[in-house]
Formats: structure tokens, sequence, C-alpha cells
């Protein structure tokens, strides 16, 4: 039986698609000899952003939602279907929606960066919903391409909270993770901001995206009480929701301008940040009160709660259903 929705990261193998993705596939091949990729990334079934891919497959899964992840048959797809990445396995949605195959379709988040680009694809009449990682990508892509104008829905992707989640051992109450995720960021760190958490006798330990495996993360944020993060921008800010499902509050680095191939554009560090989970500071000055506040109110802080109740795989796939008017148990 046809299941209700179809999640894609890639064209259903027939046609012309069949010969390109037999050519990705090799490309893919290559690659992957030339510069093998992370020990841990090996082997993985899902495709596009892996860890958005990972959230959503799994959380329908958990959800009990009828559902498939890239069926190999046009007559296994389902009557709604997102397209999670890839501009081909769009246009070959776009073709089925125009033929009647299926009845609703998204598209998005990992399609493209700006909505103009492939020729504003995105914003092809056939999308019911573009989605996004967060509001402020929402904003963007309407402003770049009015014809989105009330179709982008954001979507934040869930953590695995069984896997992030705290441990069994007691947490060393000044152990602090400074988070870089900044071009050449390490140098400022280690200048400005370890000085002041070791002046304050604070143990830290730093950690840099793209550097580490999820189990050496996981095990620096399990003795961490505090992460203090640095990033250009965040569409969505999955390693901060990794640290929330640990229990382990955010102080994060506040910036809301950035520029990407010569746009500049109103952004995030960290689009959901709240009260709950953590604080935003803008200089050393604000950051040593930032710091202050949460050693004065640590109980205010209850981030694996919410991350729970607002960003675990299982809620982040029933809000998708919600916006796919998919029914789940």
């Amino acid at each position: 039986m046809k299941p209700d929705l179809t999640v894609l990261t890639d064209p259903v193998p027939v046609g012309h698609f069949r010969l390109q993705a037999t050519l990705k596939r090799a490309g893919r091949s290559l690659r992957d000899l030339v510069k093998p990729r992370a020990v841990w990334l090996r082997g993985s079934p899902y495709r596009g952003h892996i860890a958005v891919t990972r959230s959503l497959v799994a959380g329908l899964r958990k959800i009990g939602a009828s559902a498939n992840y890239n069926p190999q048959r046009v007559s296994e797809v389902g009557r709604v279907a997102i397209v999670l990445s890839s501009v081909d396995a769009l246009r070959q949605a776009i073709m089925w929606k125009q033929e009647g195959r299926i009845a609703r379709l998204l598209a998005g988040p990992n399609i493209v960066h700006l909505s103009t680009e492939h020729g504003g694809i995105v914003a092809s009449p056939e999308v019911d919903y573009c989605i996004t990682p967060s509001d402020w990508v929402s904003r963007e892509y309407e402003k770049d391409c009015p014809a989105l104008k009330g179709r982008c829905a954001a979507w934040p992707a869930g953590v695995d909270t069984e896997y992030w989640c705290p441990g069994q051992g007691t947490r060393e109450a000044r152990e602090v993770l400074l988070f870089n995720k900044q071009p050449n960021g390490l140098a400022r760190l280690n200048c400005d901001y370890v000085p002041v958490l070791k002046g304050l006798n604070y143990s830290v330990s730093v950690i840099s995206y793209g550097s580490y495996a999820p189990d050496e993360f996981l095990f620096k944020l399990r003795r961490a009480s505090l992460m203090v993060g640095f990033a250009t921008s965040e569409s969505q800010g999955i390693a901060w929701a990794e640290a929330w499902s640990v229990d382990v509050p955010t102080l994060l680095w506040f910036q809301d301008r950035c520029t990407f191939r010569g746009h500049t554009f109103a952004s995030s560090t960290a689009p959901y940040l709240c009260e709950t989970t953590g604080l935003f500071f803008a200089s050393i000055a604000e950051f040593k009160e930032r710091l202050a506040q949460w050693e004065s109110s640590r109980d205010a802080f209850r981030p694996r709660q919410w991350v729970l109740e607002n960003m675990s795989d299982e809620a982040c796939a029933r809000r998708l259903c919600r916006l796919a008017e998919i029914r789940v148990p």
C-alpha cells in the first residue's frame, strides 16, 4: 500500500533520472576515494544534509507515520512528497504534481542557499510550501523572491534525545565547553574568553565544528555545566540543540547580520535560543554579565525539557506532518 508521505533526497531512478543517479553515484565514490568522509558518516543510509534527513526519517518512524524514504519506483511514492535536498528530485516531483501523481509538494530546507537559485525553482507554483530551517531564513527567502510570500514555512530538524542525553556521572560544576564555528575563531577565544573563564576558576575545554566525532562532543557535553558558542550565523543551530538535549544551557555570541555571496541579510546566530535554553552576549563585558546571570540562576534553565517538548525527532516530525496535512497516530 502506498504511504501518505514520501521523503526524497534523490530522484526516483526512472527515465533520464536513472542515468543521472548512476553518474552521481560514480562521482560520489570517486570523491570518497580522493577525500574519504569521516568514519561516523561512512555507510550512512541518509543523503542530503545527513542530520536533517536522519531526524525526519527517524522521527516519522517513531511517531508511526505512514511514510517512506527514497523509494526506487514511482508507484511507491505517496500522495504527499517532501524534497529535503536535490534540485533534480524537486524537478521530478514538480512533474509529478503537474501530472496529478501527487497531491501536495513541500520543498526544502536543503535544496538552495538563496531562494533565487536555479531560476527560483523553490517558488514554482507546484510547491505548496517552501520549507526553511527558521523564521529569519523564511523572511529572507520571501524578500528575495516575492513569489514565495505566504508559502515559506519554518521547520527545524530535531535531535535524537535518546542519544543526546545526560550521562550517569556527576557534572563538573565549573566545567565550561567553548564551541567554535567561526573562521579563525580559536585565536580570539584563546586570547579573550579562555583567560576570563580561567580567571574565575572555571575549567575550560574547546571544540571546533567539523573536527570532532559525535561521541567526542557528547562526552564533553556530559562533563560541562555550560557551553559557550560562537558562530557567524545559523539557519537553525543543530549543535546548540544537541547541547540543550544533554541539559547543557548555552551562552551564545549575538550577531544579526551576515554576508553570503555578496548578499548581506538579517540573520541570527541562534534562531531557537529562548529563556530556558540560554542567553545571548555581544561583547566581553556582556559575556561577563551573562555568565554571572547564569551562575546566579542555574535552576531557571531547563534546556532538555525544552528540547523534549519542541525539538526532539518526534516533535519535529509531527510539526512536519501538520505542514504536509498528514494525519498521524
